[in-house]
């Protein structure tokens, strides 16, 4: 005789609160946020590795490759609070705080025969008196009365004036210096290296609003300007870490997983296609991608909206990234040093700053090369020889003899350019689409292409979703 079996229904699947387009920081951090929230997420990065402009991987030596020089500045809020949520702060070494500017033999009266090193150590006191404490104590960069002009210009900004900042997109860094009456020896020592730091766009390029930004941050707090790196390669030492956090909180993360289409119907977006056509849906969808791809993925009518029209108009600067590994040290610094006059604006020691990349007891630079678009055309060992070259007029050590190995990472597409009139382009997070969201470094934050800069954006992102009143099963 057969047992009665109760028939029980099939228990109805709760639907995914999100699909994040794009493994980089943003879209790693906004799964981080959701996670949090007790939010169910699918991570589809488009490349074989997560981490996006952090991205790193191995060349064939077991060297370290990445797409970009990272350092992690102490007014990182939100990127700071993220690693210690999941327990990695500790692998960024912070380094003294100071800000180094190398210049060239000969690049000014004030530099003799050999290289110069100007170090703006910051001293013990509260923002912004600290960085005037540096900027006073100065010994090539600026003179007693470029200090003074410098003091008088920049007031506004170390006053806090954000709307006076805002007010300045129209036109580049270099015509607002000038009209403040600072010292061109000033812009091309100082701020001119800087500008190509930031978004690998000369000072006569960039806006002002945006390199008036960088400097409000830096007047911002106590430790602002005070940089770290990482104790190792990123991949390892934060992107996998903050991969494995998620995943062990029901995330889902798939790689080389690209998105070729968003899916809409009745007004929503409801999933998305991959170039291999599966299709994934969702509640809510944020979009985490570079610029470039963000415009290729918005339906071309929703680019026309104000919310996100400045999608389809922002443009990309290309930078390349060296990696130069010599058989001594070459450098006695170990900190971030920007160089005035070359075409290494910023570049870091980290062999000697940082042992995880192995190559301890010698240099390791790592160099990024702006501005790179007449570069781009070059192959890479016409780019290596003019670097090189530039090397050894900082460092007498880096030589052909000296140098081991050196690899370029090209990025033609890298950080949006912060031309004038870009500032207000930059979007939000909301899309005329109430369950679309908009992450990334590009956003409007109110705050620079950068890491920190792309975590705010998943954080606005996330919040954005939070905000919605949530689907029933």
């Amino acid at each position: 005789m057969q047992a009665n079996v109760a028939f029980e229904p099939p228990q109805a699947t709760a639907p995914l609160d999100a699909i994040i387009v794009g493994g980089g920081p943003a879209g790693l951090a906004a799964a981080k946020y959701l996670a949090d929230a007790g939010r169910s997420a699918l991570v589809l990065e488009k490349r074989p590795v997560l981490g996006g402009k952090l991205s790193s991987w191995r060349d064939r030596d077991g060297d370290i490759l990445e797409t970009g020089l990272h350092s992690f500045f102490g007014g990182y809020e939100t990127v700071h609070a993220l690693l210690r949520d999941v327990g990695i702060a500790h692998h960024v070494l912070w380094q003294p705080h100071t800000l180094t500017f190398a210049m060239p033999p000969g690049f000014s009266q004030r530099v003799g025969p050999q290289a110069a090193f100007e170090e703006f150590h910051f001293i013990d006191a509260p923002s912004p008196f600290n960085g005037i404490g540096a900027v006073l104590n100065a010994r090539y960069v600026f003179n007693a009365w470029e200090k003074l002009l410098f003091a008088t210009g920049t007031l506004p900004i170390l006053l806090g004036d954000h709307r006076y900042a805002e007010r300045q997109d129209d036109i580049t860094y270099a015509d607002w210096h000038r009209k403040r009456g600072m010292s061109e020896h000033m812009l091309q020592t100082f701020f001119a290296p800087m500008a190509l730091a930031l978004n690998f766009t000369p000072a006569d390029a960039i806006s002002a609003e945006a390199m008036l930004r960088v400097m409000a941050y830096f007047a911002s707090s106590r430790d602002a300007s005070r940089a770290g790196f990482l104790d190792g390669p990123p991949n390892e030492r934060l992107i996998e870490p903050i991969a494995e956090h998620v995943r062990e909180r029901g995330v889902r993360i798939e790689s080389t997983a690209r998105v070729a289409e968003l899916l809409f119907s009745d007004g929503r977006c409801t999933g998305v296609r991959t170039s291999d056509g599966r299709t994934f849906e969702a509640e809510h969808v944020i979009l985490a991608t570079p610029v470039h791809d963000a415009a290729k993925l918005l339906p071309p009518e929703m680019l026309r909206d104000p919310l996100v029209y400045g999608v389809g108009r922002l443009t990309s600067s290309p930078v390349i990234n060296g990696h130069f590994w010599f058989d001594r040290p070459i450098s006695a610094h170990t900190n971030l040093i920007f160089g005035a006059g070359t075409l290494l604006p910023v570049h870091a020691d980290l062999g000697q700053a940082s042992p995880g990349y192995g190559w301890r007891n010698k240099s390791f630079l790592e160099v990024c090369i702006a501005p790179a678009d007449d570069l781009m055309m070059l192959d890479d060992d016409a780019v290596i020889v003019r670097v090189l070259a530039d090397l050894t007029r900082l460092y007498p050590l880096a030589t052909k003899q000296t140098l081991v190995k050196a690899k370029l990472v090209r990025v033609p597409k890298s950080v949006y350019r912060a031309s004038p009139g870009a500032e207000r382009l930059r979007p939000g997070a909301r899309t005329p689409v109430a369950n679309l969201f908009l992450a990334g470094c590009y956003t409007n934050h109110r705050f620079p292409a950068s890491i920190e800069g792309a975590m705010r954006s998943a954080r606005a992102a996330v919040d954005g979703i939070l905000a919605r009143p949530r689907a029933r099963a």
